[in-house]
């Protein structure tokens, strides 16, 4: 049967199950095209510690010098862009990626609110436990989904919900006009921290010390590395001598287990997602997405 165009499969799950694995095996099995949903792939220079995997093309990764703000505004924009731009050549989008905020801005089609560049630098003044309060006043629900530690994505939603009087959990969805498969990888939990424990060791190994060390030397500051969170956050702490190399990954191991479970946390909430463990579970909802096989 003819493939009908007009068809998103995207791909979630906490670090390291697995997710770009997947979409390539797809991407190879349906000849469809990757885009990347990670809100630190898009910045250059910034490959071990995000994992790119460079092996598979994949669309909105390196397109930012990591000195700029990329906002998710911005990234909805870029994807439905690369989404019907990939329509057109009658290939499948596969999007991929844990970044929960971006997947959801593209599949839910949430109207983003209006920013203050101004507004942010004050905010940017205060420190995060000051911002999480304002927040909770301003928005409780988005105070309770969001990352709290995440800087960055605090003071953006606390930015929203002032400049647009408005909290940002508030905003109607218009959903895009094309149909979407959500795939989930689900793993034990155990198999998932040692995943991620192998992982930053060969990440180490690999040069992802020396990463930060060039970016440092390419003047991005130390507060910036700072807000990019865990392999970013730990390792320039080690590099300003405020943790030692054993502590320094260690500390990091410890978060990605936490960051991972935040990730569940969010992913878990849409009923939408169809998990699964391995390439054949999904290979077999993909085709009957795709071709409509009962």
């Amino acid at each position: 049967m003819k493939k009908k165009i007009n068809k998103l499969i995207a791909i979630v799950g906490p670090t390291a199950s697995g997710k770009t694995d997947l979409a390539i095996f797809l991407a190879l099995k349906f000849q469809a095209e990757l885009i990347s949903a990670d809100s630190r792939q898009v910045y250059r220079g910034m490959d071990i510690g995000t994992g790119k995997d460079k092996s598979y093309p994949q669309h909105l990764i390196d397109i930012r010098d990591p000195k700029t703000q990329y906002s998710v505004a911005e990234f909805q924009k870029d994807a439905y862009k690369k989404i019907y731009e990939i329509f057109k050549r009658k290939k499948i989008p596969i999007m991929v990626g844990g970044t929960g905020l971006y997947i959801d801005s593209v599949l839910k089609g949430y109207k983003i609110p209006k920013t203050s560049l101004a507004l942010r630098e004050e905010l940017d003044k205060l420190n995060t436990d000051d911002l999480l309060n304002q927040l909770k006043s301003y928005d409780k629900i988005a105070y309770e989904k969001i990352d709290h530690n995440n800087r960055r994505r605090i003071l953006r939603a606390l930015e929203a919900s002032i400049v647009n009087r408005r909290p940002l959990s508030d905003y109607q969805a218009h959903k895009p006009k094309f149909e979407t498969l959500l795939l989930g990888l689900d793993l034990p939990r155990a198999e998932l921290y040692k995943r991620i424990d192998s992982r930053v060791d060969k990440r180490v190994k690999a040069g992802m010390v020396e990463e930060v060390e060039t970016l440092l030397a390419k003047g991005i500051s130390h507060e910036r590395l700072q807000r990019y969170g865990l392999e970013y956050k730990f390792i320039d702490n080690y590099l300003q001598k405020k943790l030692t190399k054993t502590e320094m990954i260690q500390k990091l191991k410890f978060a990605i287990h936490d960051f991972a479970r935040r990730q569940l946390t969010w992913f878990r909430k849409n009923k939408d997602i169809y998990w699964v463990k391995n390439q054949k579970e999904a290979s077999i909802l993909v085709r009957k997405f795709l071709y409509y096989e009962k």
